[in-house]
This record gives structure tokens, sequence and C-alpha cells, in this order.
């Protein structure tokens, strides 16, 4: 089957849409060079799948079709969606007013079956920057991905030549069904380590020496020395924080999550699972091959060693090109001369020592602090992630000792019938006594343009490794407005405010930060049940989230295997005000 690249097609007015296709097929891909061969969900039989290219203000129509095989005997995951059910989820895309466009199953659509489709519409309104999209079942977004890039409706803020997208990936050497049954049965003791790291979704398993015929070897970035290059960063990794560096340059951040930041150079980026970053390149060094690697952050008793590698390839400058030229366009990296398999002797340097926050505290908006930060919450929620182990031998991820099974029917549709009712936690009592969960419901109601605070809890048992946390809002861009070591506690945290310039984003790591005071008893000996092992609040770590988007919305931990099993909650916000699209109401 030859199925079509992305296709676009743009209407004659800003009213029109502007068309996408996105043809989920199964393919046998060996992206690594390896003795591997494995069978791979794609989008458009390509890895990354195609970037969808836009402008601030477009309305845009995506048309998912689910060719995947259909199974004599369908195999469920963690609920209802089958092992070849497709969604796919617009990530960082805020969809004000198209929750039905969010991608995510049983919230906000049915999981599209093999044969079927989907159509997303929804308009891009005050957003640009660099966005992608993925699956949004079981473990299929390890393949299914690729960049959404919204261009500034009046040209960038900062001045560059040319673009480039780099994708970061995991890559295992085992099946996706066989992953999602270790992780979801008894067997499950930790999360193995991807065999490769994928960088434009290839790379060579074991440097310098392929093992596969069909070897394309590393991803190639061209540039001509002389130039500035916006380096589009996708953080579409699976499970693991990456370092992302470039031999002999240094990289200068001015977008993180669509945020547009005050230029800062750093020597390196720490990219989490569903973060983006847009850096400059200054192609100052002479004509040359340089190393483009990464690293494992935030890994306890693993080799920090990466073989997720490519190679930054200068080429003599050429007449300048007119921005026009280049503003739109999807930008060709790769090299179309012989394979590579080979590094240049230049390597990236990281740091073996890891700081909690990295360079967090340093960045600042470039158009200032959102004024919402300064106002007081209307409440604080807890959020404790646990995990624990099953009576059948399995272990799941609990927040607030409930651990998230999808519903058996779309949200969104039974708002739609009027056979859901509304939210009782709103009276003073419920609201004390709650922490902001409605049992009945199983969400978190939130009221239209409430700011709610939400603390985000890691635990461990003392002695064991405390897990990092990529935190992931859907609908909704947050403030970090706060970190912490050890457990939150409100009378004593409640007042901290010590991120000096809060960004606008939607993926906030969790760091890990144990408190040893904490997890020691009084007699001197360790803690056994699981203790505080550092917190964020956003305005949701604790971040800040203004409701100003009715929805149904995901928020969940962007360790997809976290995610599987459980790390995941629902925000339902202003249900009674959710923009419902006639195909879903009762005919």
């Amino acid at each position: 089957m030859v199925l079509p690249a992305v296709m676009a097609r743009r209407g004659s007015s800003s009213d029109d849409p502007v068309e996408f296709e996105l043809n989920v097929t199964q393919e046998q891909i060996n992206p690594d060079c390896s003795d591997y061969n494995g069978n791979a969900v794609l989008v458009n039989q390509q890895l990354p799948g195609p970037a969808i290219t836009v402008t601030q203000g477009d309305y845009v129509r995506i048309t998912v079709r689910n060719f995947l095989p259909a199974l004599s005997h369908p195999v469920s995951n963690v609920s209802g969606a089958g092992l070849n059910d497709v969604t796919i989820h617009f990530h960082g895309i805020r969809q004000y007013g198209s929750v039905d466009a969010d991608g995510v199953p049983f919230l906000t659509q049915h999981p599209i079956p093999p044969g079927a489709e989907y159509v997303h519409q929804f308009r891009v309104i005050n957003q640009a920057g660099t966005y992608f999209y993925h699956a949004h079942v079981g473990l299929q977004e390890q393949t299914v991905f690729g960049p959404f890039i919204i261009h500034e409706a009046n040209g960038p803020s900062e001045k560059y030549d040319d673009e480039r997208i780099i994708s970061l990936s995991e890559w295992w050497h085992v099946s996706r069904a066989s992953l999602e049954e270790y992780f979801l049965g008894p067997q499950f003791e930790f999360i193995p380590e991807a065999q490769s790291v994928l960088i434009n979704g290839r790379t060579v398993h074991s440097i310098g020496n392929p093992s596969s015929p069909s070897c394309e070897g590393y991803s190639i970035i061209n540039v001509e020395r002389g130039r500035t290059y916006r380096l589009r960063v996708i953080g579409a990794s699976t499970f693991r924080t990456l370092g992302f560096g470039i031999a002999h340059h240094n990289l200068t951040i001015i977008e993180v999550d669509g945020e547009p930041i005050k230029p800062y150079s750093v020597p390196f980026l720490e990219v989490a699972p569903g973060q983006r970053f847009s850096v400059l390149l200054h192609t100052t060094q002479p004509l040359n091959d340089y190393t483009i690697g990464t690293n494992r952050r935030w890994a306890e008793d693993v080799s920090r060693g990466s073989n997720g590698m490519a190679i930054l390839r200068y080429h003599k400058r050429e007449p300048r090109r007119r921005r026009s030229s280049i503003s739109k366009r999807q930008v060709q990296t790769q090299g179309k001369g012989a394979v590579v398999t080979r590094l240049p002797h230049n390597q990236p340097h990281f740091p073996v020592a890891e700081t909690p926050q990295w360079v967090w505290s340093n960045l600042e908006p470039l158009h200032g602090v959102d004024p919402v930060v300064y106002r007081p919450a209307s409440r604080t929620v807890k959020l404790r992630a646990t995990d624990q182990k099953m009576p059948d031998g399995s272990t799941r991820w609990f927040i607030n000792d409930v651990s998230f099974v999808e519903p058996s029917t779309p949200i969104l549709m039974d708002l739609a019938k009027h056979t859901r009712r509304p939210p009782s936690i709103f009276t003073p009592t419920a609201a004390k006594t709650s922490n902001g969960y409605d049992p009945y419901l199983g969400t978190y109601p939130l009221q239209y343009f409430e700011i709610v605070d939400f603390v985000l809890q890691s635990t461990h048992i003392p002695g064991e490794p405390c897990r990092s946390h990529p935190w992931h809002t859907h609908g909704h861009s947050h403030w970090e407005i706060a970190y912490g070591t050890g457990e939150y506690d409100e009378a004593r945290d409640g007042s901290i405010r010590n991120i000096p310039n809060p960004l606008q984003k939607d993926v906030t790591l969790v760091y890990p930060r144990s408190d040893p005071a904490e997890d020691i008893h009084g007699n001197g000996t360790l803690a056994t049940d699981q203790v505080g092992c550092g917190w964020s609040k956003i305005r949701i770590l604790a971040v800040r989230c203004r409701s100003d988007n009715p929805g149904i919305w995901a928020m969940h931990c962007h360790n997809a295997p976290h995610m599987l099993m459980g790390m995941m909650l629902i925000l339902e916000e202003a249900p009674d005000l959710i923009s419902i699209p006639s195909s879903m109401r009762p005919k």
C-alpha cells in the first residue's frame, strides 16, 4: 500500500481550512541499523511522521485514518482501547472551543478502530511555536509522532536565516504489545532502557558497526557556515529525559513549549518527554562535521551513555535566501549522499553532576510574566503520586489513591446526551474535604476562570530511587511557581515562590528531591512506607493553571509507561460551558 505524504490544501480565505491527512499503518522497520527488525505503527509510512506546518490563526482540518490490521481476537491494554485502535493528540495545542479535537480515548472521542477515520477540526488561537502530535493509545507514541509547527502571523521575534526540526525518540528491540503486557502484568519490575535513542528516526545501534544491510546511518543536519539557524528540538521520547548537545556549539534558548524566551545560552539542553525547545545555533566553526549527541538524565543505576547521535554537517555559504522562501516550507535536513555510519571524533560534553531545576530559574518570558501568577489562587490541590503492588502481582500508579482507568464511554458524549450529572464538590464543606476530587464523576472539576494551584508530589520508599516525572496538562499551559524537597506541607510551604519569572509551558518536570530527615524514623530506621521526595507547584509543581478553557482535559505523567499504569487524571472544566459539536449530539 502506497500512501501519500502529509497533504495540505489551503483554502482561499482565512475561514477555509488547511487540510492534512494522517494515515496510520503497520510497517517493519530497522531504524537503528541493528539485527532487530520490528513491526511498528507509523504515520504516512514515516518515522517521525510528516511535519504539519500552519500559521497562527489558521483553521485546521486533519483526517486520521486507521489502516492497521483488524485483530481476530482483540487485545485490550489498560482499558477499552484495543491494541490496534488509534487516537492522535495534538500536544500543546489548547483547543479553545474544540475539545473534541484533543484526541484522548474515552475522554473526548471513541478510539478509531481499524478501517475507520476521525476528523479533527480546530483553529490555532493565540499560539505559535514548536508542538507535535502523537498517539494516545497504549505505547503507540513510541513511533506515532510528528512535528506540529505554528508560525507567527507577523513573523518571528528573533532573526535567523533558516530552521531545522530535531525529534528525539526511543526504540526498543521488543514489540509494543510485549512491552504493554510487561508493564501491566505481574512480571513488571522496572522500566527497561530503550536499546536505542533516535534522532529524526535514525541512529546506529552499535556505534560504527551497523548490522543491517538496509542501514540508513545517522541523520545528517545540513547547515551553511556563517548562518544562524533555529533548531526546533522535540522531546518525543517515551520514557527517558535526555541531554542534547552539539560538539563545539552553544545553544541559545528562545522558546519553551511555545513560550518565547529572552535569549539564554546553554551548553546543552535537558529535554523531558513532551518538552519542546527552540534554540538559535550560530554556525561559526570551521567547515567540518560535528557530532550531535544525547545522554540519559536522571537515570538511576543505568549508564548515562546513549547511542542517540546525529551529524551537523557544515557547507560553504551560499547566496542569502529571502525570509519569505523559508518561513512556510518544510526544511529537508537529511543528506542525500552516502550513508554515514561513523561519527566525527568531536563529541558534545555533558556534565556528570545533575542539578535539579537545571536552568529553569534563569529563563524569562520574552514579553514579561503573566499577571495571573501574582493573583491569589482560589484553592490548592495536592496530587500525590504513589506506585503500589496489586493483588494480582501487577503494579499500578495512583494519584491520591486513585489509579486512572478510562471511562467506558467518552465523557464528552455523556455530556452531549445529558446523562452526566454536574460536579458536587463546590460546596464549602466538600471543597475542603475532597482535595478537589469528585469520586462520583472520577474527575477534578474546575470552575470557569478559577485559578487553581496544583502541587505535584513525588514519592518513594526510602532506599529506593525517587523518579522524575514530566507532568503534562491538556487544554492549558501552566506556570510553575515553586518547587521543594521532600513532602509538601501547605502550612510550611504554601507561601514559597522560588521561581523568579514563571514561564507558561505545558510540561513540567518534577525533579527528585529527597529529604533525608523524612526518609528516617525517629529511631533511626528507614521508613518502609512511601514518603515525599520532591514537589513542584503549577499554578500546577505546584503549577498554576488558569481555568479559562471549558473542556474535559487529561493531566498526566508524560512518561508513557507511568501513564499506561494509571498516572493520569481528568480535569472537568466548566462542563455546562463546553462547546459540543453537533455530530455528538443525539439525533
